[in-house]
C-alpha cells in the first residue's frame, strides 16, 4: 500500500513510497486519499517526481513542514474505501447513531437525492425525520450503521 514516509523539505513535499514501476492506475487530474480519524481526506497533487526508487509527491494546500509532518505514516489510496460500488440504496436500513452520545436514533427507511444533497428519511419515535447526509456530519459508517453529527431541531 503507497504511505508517506515522511516530509521532504520545507515547502511542505512528502517522499512516498510509490514508484514508477507501481501500477499507478489513477488520473492525475482527481484526488488521491489519505485518513484521517478513519475517513478518506481527498488530497490533489501539485507535483509529483521520482527519486532513488521514491517519489517526491506536492499536494496542493500543504505548503508548509508541518502540515506535511501531519501526512508521514498515512496510507495513500486511489479511491475512498467506504466509496467502492457501494450506492445510496445500500443505505437502507442501517441504524443512524448521534455522533456525539452513540446512541441509536433510528433506521434508515428512504434516501433522497434534491440536486446532489442527500438527506435520509429514518423512523425516529415512531415519526419519521428528514436528516442531511452531508460529508462534515459524518463521522463514522459501517455496515451496522451510521455515526452522524445531528444538527440541532432535527429530531
Amino acid at each position: 500500500m503507497p504511505k508517506v514516509l515522511k516530509s521532504y523539505g520545507t515547502q511542505g513535499a512528502v517522499v512516498t513510497n510509490l514508484c514508477s514501476g507501481d501500477d499507478w492506475d489513477f488520473d492525475a487530474n482527481e484526488p488521491v486519499f489519505i485518513a484521517f480519524d478513519e475517513l478518506p481526506v481527498p488530497f490533489f497533487i501539485e507535483s509529483i517526481q521520482p527519486k532513488g526508487g521514491r517519489t517526491i509527491v506536492k499536494f496542493e494546500d500543504i505548503d508548509t513542514l508541518e502540515s506535511a509532518e501531519s501526512l508521514v505514516g498515512r496510507e495513500i489510496t486511489f479511491a475512498p474505501a467506504d466509496e467502492e460500488e457501494e450506492d445510496e440504496t445500500d443505505l437502507i436500513g442501517r441504524t443512524v447513531r448521534d455522533a456525539a452520545t452513540g446512541k441509536p436514533v433510528g433506521k434508515i427507511v428512504q434516501w433522497f437525492d434534491f440536486s446532489g444533497n442527500l438527506c435520509i428519511e429514518v423512523e425516529h419515535e415512531g415519526r419519521k425525520a428528514m436528516l442531511p447526509l452531508h460529508e462534515d456530519l459524518i463521522k463514522k459508517v459501517s455496515a451496522e450503521g451510521i455515526w452522524l453529527t445531528i444538527p440541532e431541531g432535527l429530531l
